[in-house]
């Protein structure tokens, strides 16, 4: 009944300080616009950036090995190579491959499960390496079996042969046969570029493509095959706590170990997500500080304009003091007074908040709102704004009504 009671007069106050009151909802609807579509947009680069690509990428790294002499070897490299890296203490284990997840280089082909012209086509990206492979990037195997010793090709680098078994991502499975029914991809063929019938082998839960803004980033296929060439590109998996002392002896090792080729790019997987996302991380980071200082500056705002207007109304708070209100009943009055400000600023932010996502979706291509973020943004927005003037209240309900009606 209280608070009924407090409607009339709050309105009939505001009436007579209009400016303020539009100021205070104005500036919470605006802040309401741009801290909702902030925290939208800020989520989705989050969830964006700390995506799980399939691979162990606190515990791996990986370094290239780059011939530069004629009378360089590639295959026996490669050979030697992994021989010495898989020995070494601390490795759990080691793979030549053509790429890797958050690379951002290699090569995707089109699988069907038929070589009809109107089949589905699904774009998978591609890795070659051999049955070390599961191991070295801490893939799980979710159906089927991993590759044999028997099952890797050696293969020159504008060799087009394919082995006859491959794996692929459970999302690749997905796509092909249902979603229903990718476990009974294994053992059924699928055609790469409508031609060449591969059977497949197994089946990982992921693994995801080198590209990190490729639409198709979960699809994968994984051929058993170690490709030579001049450069190669190994990528090594050690045990927790080894990665970095690790990097730099293997590194010394192998350059030691063969003088006709140079090692280059040694990087962790964590460091190459690290500078892949830069733009990403940086643009988290930047709307965070704006959401922070928007809602300090609101904070802020509001307070000041409750100081303000209760320094006006003090002789109105003195009478309705003297008339036997209690300090609890005008810390009542101010913080409902507040709530009714921010409730019409919050109805103006949820239109502004929509007119500026349909603004960023149609100039930036960013997902569209969704509608979720709507009653957080109002939450936070009132949480702010009674947080804001709970100090000026409680300097309302401190005014005696003596001090208050001395101008009497």
């Amino acid at each position: 009944m209280q608070f009924f009671l407090n409607l009339g007069p709050i309105f009939r106050a505001l009436m007579r300080q209009r400016f303020s009151a539009i100021l205070v909802v104005v500036q919470i609807a605006i802040t309401m616009a741009i801290i909702t579509n902030g925290l939208a947009i800020t989520w989705e680069r989050f969830l964006h950036i700390e995506r799980h690509t399939g691979i162990d990428e606190h515990n791996t790294f990986f370094l290239t090995s780059s011939g530069f002499t004629q009378g360089f070897n590639p295959r026996a490299t490669i050979e030697n190579d992994l021989s010495l890296i898989r020995a070494t203490n601390g490795v759990i284990d080691a793979v030549q491959t053509n790429s890797f997840p958050l690379s951002d280089s290699g090569n995707w082909y089109e699988l069907q499960t038929t070589t009809d012209k109107d089949a589905t086509l699904i774009p998978a990206a591609s890795y070659k390496f051999d049955e070390h492979g599961i191991n070295t990037f801490g893939l799980t195997l979710v159906a089927g079996e991993n590759f044999s010793a028997q099952d890797t090709l050696w293969l020159d680098e504008a060799d087009s042969q394919w082995p006859s078994h491959v794996l692929i991502s459970q999302a690749t499975a997905s796509a092909l046969f249902g979603e229903t029914q990718w476990q009974t991809a294994v053992g059924k063929t699928l055609f790469v570029n409508q031609s060449t019938p591969l059977i497949i082998k197994g089946i990982v839960k992921r693994l995801h493509a080198p590209w990190v803004d490729w639409p198709h980033v979960e699809k994968t296929i994984i051929s058993p095959a170690r490709v030579t060439h001049n450069s190669a590109r190994y990528v090594i998996r050690t045990q927790p706590g080894r990665l970095n002392d690790l990097m730099q002896s293997l590194s010394a090792s192998l350059a030691k170990e063969n003088t006709q080729r140079v090692i280059r790019k040694v990087k962790s997987i964590q460091q190459a997500k690290d500078e892949i996302y830069a733009a990403d991380i940086a643009t988290v980071s930047i709307l965070l500080v704006v959401i922070v200082v928007l809602a300090f500056v609101t904070a802020m705002g509001v307070a000041g304009l409750a100081s303000f207007n209760i320094d006006k109304r003090r002789q109105q708070i003195g009478i309705r003091r003297a008339l036997g209100a209690s300090k609890g009943q005008i810390l009542q009055y101010f913080m409902l007074e507040n709530a009714l400000l921010c409730a019409i600023g919050a109805v103006l932010g949820v239109l502004l908040t929509f007119m500026l996502n349909i603004f960023l979706v149609d100039r930036y291509s960013l997902t569209p709102l969704p509608l979720l973020y709507v009653p957080i943004g109002v939450l936070i927005l009132f949480f702010i704004s009674q947080l804001a003037v709970i100090k000026p209240a409680i300097r309302a309900m401190s005014v005696s009504p003596a001090m208050a009606t001395r101008s009497l």
